[in-house]
């Protein structure tokens, strides 16, 4: 079965056309009835790009109708809120808007379709719009996936994006770290861990694969944890370095394990305690 794109079958909700099936009519309706889409999963809204748009509607007129349903006697926007806040800026009275007959249910999914299509949203925006929808109709993930046309995995990993920290969630809405960046980062322990690595990757700027490889790393101990004071380990060193007449450092672990590191500085040296060792051998 042909899985379905994004949004397809919502067109017409989305879509700032009237339909024909006597769900919508164009009319003019007062600006200050119109509300603000309670389910939209778009949180901010630059103030200059409203302004600019003001401007263009006031040299070229309002080109779309904005998308609004009737509830309780109350318009909610649908589609084109940056639309009515621009021309609140101009002071207009009314405004040309569809009036859709919609359940709860098609306005929600519209308005998450509508601007992800545009790209409007952020990451944690459009998680947050799934998670809505999903409690408000007691939805599992497949389902919340089907009625947007997504892939299921798509929106597990979004929805993982809200298990983060909210210092790192605001990175995410900010544009300073991608997706793929706190996908990775949501492999750590804990909150602290994940806001350690967050700064990390925002002061180097590093890569999704960096960042990747950064988590991998994370956890791994050093190889060896000197224990450089211990009087016993530097007397032995010191008995090491008579015995072989040359420097010797000895690197041991708490957990017991280590090296012995003998120095030479010339191929002649090497080869005095290279024969050292084959004697030694010999003898045994």
């Amino acid at each position: 079965m042909k899985r379905r794109v994004l949004g397809k079958g919502l067109e017409a909700i989305i879509a700032n056309q009237p339909q024909e099936d006597g769900r919508s009519s164009l009319r003019e309706i007062d600006v200050s009835d119109i509300h603000p889409n309670p389910f939209q999963p778009r949180k901010e809204f630059s103030e200059s790009s409203i302004r600019e748009l003001a401007d263009s509607i006031r040299e070229s007129g309002l080109i779309q109708p904005i998308s609004v349903y009737r509830q309780e006697n109350h318009y909610f926007l649908i589609v084109g809120e940056r639309r009515w806040r621009a021309v609140q800026l101009l002071r207009w009275q009314r405004i040309p808007a569809i009036v859709r007959d919609l359940e709860i249910d098609e306005v929600m999914v519209g308005a998450l379709v509508e601007n992800i299509q545009r790209e409007d949203l952020n990451a944690i925006e459009v998680a947050q719009g799934i998670d809505m929808l999903m409690q408000k109709h007691t939805l599992t993930q497949e389902q919340a996936a089907a009625k947007l046309g997504m892939n299921r995995s798509t929106v597990t990993n979004l929805l993982r994006l809200l298990n983060l920290p909210d210092r790192v969630k605001l990175g995410l809405i900010r544009r300073q770290l991608s997706p793929g960046h706190a996908r990775a980062l949501l492999a750590l322990r804990n909150h602290q861990d994940i806001e350690r690595a967050y700064d990390r990757i925002v002061s180097a700027e590093l890569s999704v694969r960096q960042t990747e490889k950064l988590v991998k790393d994370f956890y791994r101990e050093p190889r060896q944890k000197p224990v450089s004071l211990d009087p016993d380990i530097k007397r032995t060193e010191e008995k090491l370095a008579r015995l072989f007449a040359t420097r010797v450092k000895l690197v041991y672990s708490a957990r017991g394990n280590g090296r012995i590191e003998i120095h030479f500085s010339k191929l002649d040296e090497f080869e005095r305690l290279y024969q050292m060792f084959l004697n030694g051998k010999k003898k045994e």
